[in-house]
């Protein structure tokens, strides 16, 4: 039986709970969580089940199994592209190396070709790299894109999936260095002691912040983009007139959590058409928008003294914003001052 260090037992600990979240994960209905689960089972329970053995003293062979950074990486990606609404049609190809390499696999061991595996080996850093790059991508179009579906555009912008990403391709970097290191000089390195403490921190990272992260959005969303002509024709001002009425009389801005495609369904349209509208005419987005019916309702109540007992952020909040940054950020991005700014000139007026 192997003497349980520190260091072994942060690992165990990590690769348990990554197995649990897995289970836990495919059990929900969200597909993303489910996709999220698939990452963690496949990349973390065969590890697990080894180190486990290992520590009782158990031998337990996986040279027959797959190289499983080929299946579970993809894992990752597609639960990016599910969770941001992008189109995830073709993307399963990414499995296909997967079967090829272990093809290979099970070739090279009948033929006992040694060098294949150190080959292996360094294609799954590459592969792991080239996976990393493709979220990071998803990522930044997603965060490009957020202004035009949300007023409200806290917990949206994945940072925390893409500071992670960026652990993980900064770590295949240097294993890959590791390896090399080992292949070619007498140098030790404490990397693999580095890597245990990181996959802890990462396991449980992974599972608070998934946790908490909600559903942004429950089917593929087809970009806005498209080419602005000058004026609105009469089917678009039409619908403008009745986005400024409802606007005005149901105070829909109010609504802290209000999205592009909320408001679309409301008035009998389509987020896209909806958009091109609010795009064309006030020459902004969906966003800077709302946010602007926002601080003009916090500008009235302010003014008039509508709520004495209110801060004001209080005030702000009852205009439907939902947190201080935001407020502050599209208050001075509109007036080029502060709101507390803003009253301070006024009552010198």
């Amino acid at each position: 039986m192997e003497e349980i260090t520190l260091i072994s037992l942060l690992e165990l600990l990590a690769l348990g709970t990554a197995t649990f979240l897995g289970i836990h994960f495919l059990s929900l209905k969200e597909k993303s969580k489910q996709l999220l689960g698939y990452f963690l089972l496949l990349g973390f329970t065969m590890d697990f089940i080894y180190r486990a053995a290992f520590s009782l003293g158990v031998e337990i062979s996986f040279d027959y199994l797959p190289q499983m950074s080929f299946i579970y990486i993809p894992f990752l990606y597609y639960y990016a592209l599910q969770l941001t609404g992008q189109e995830m049609k073709g993307k399963w190809n990414l499995l296909i190396p997967s079967v090829v390499f272990y093809i290979a696999h099970l070739a090279a061991i009948y033929f006992d070709t040694e060098w294949y595996f150190v080959f292996e080996h360094l294609c799954t850093y590459l592969f792991s790299i080239y996976i990393s790059i493709l979220i990071l991508q998803v990522i930044k179009k997603h965060q490009s894109n957020l202004l035009d579906y949300f007023s409200s555009i806290e917990y949206k912008g994945l940072k925390w999936l893409q500071k992670l990403t960026l652990i993980l391709l900064l770590f295949n970097v240097l294993w890959m260095v590791e390896d090399a290191i080992y292949v070619f000089t007498d140098w030790e390195i404490f990397l693999a002691e580095v890597s245990a403490v990181a996959t802890f921190v990462t396991v449980y990272w992974i599972g608070f912040s998934s946790l908490k992260q909600a559903v942004i959005f429950e089917e593929v969303v087809k970009s806005t983009e498209v080419e602005l002509p000058r004026t609105l024709n009469q089917l678009e001002t039409e619908l403008y007139n009745k986005l400024i009425s409802s606007m005005n009389e149901d105070a829909l801005y109010k609504n802290e959590n209000i999205s592009l495609r909320e408001l679309a369904t409301q008035l009998n349209t389509s987020d896209k058409l909806l958009s091109k509208v609010i795009n064309i005419e006030t020459k902004n987005n969906f966003y800077h928008f709302i946010n602007s019916y926002r601080i003009q309702n916090f500008k009235v109540a302010i003014l008039n003294n509508r709520y004495p007992n209110l801060t004001q952020f209080g005030v702000a909040q009852e205009c439907g914003f939902k947190t201080k940054s935001t407020f502050y950020s599209a208050f001075k991005k509109l007036h080029g001052c502060t709101p507390k700014e803003f009253v301070q000139s006024f009552k010198s007026e």
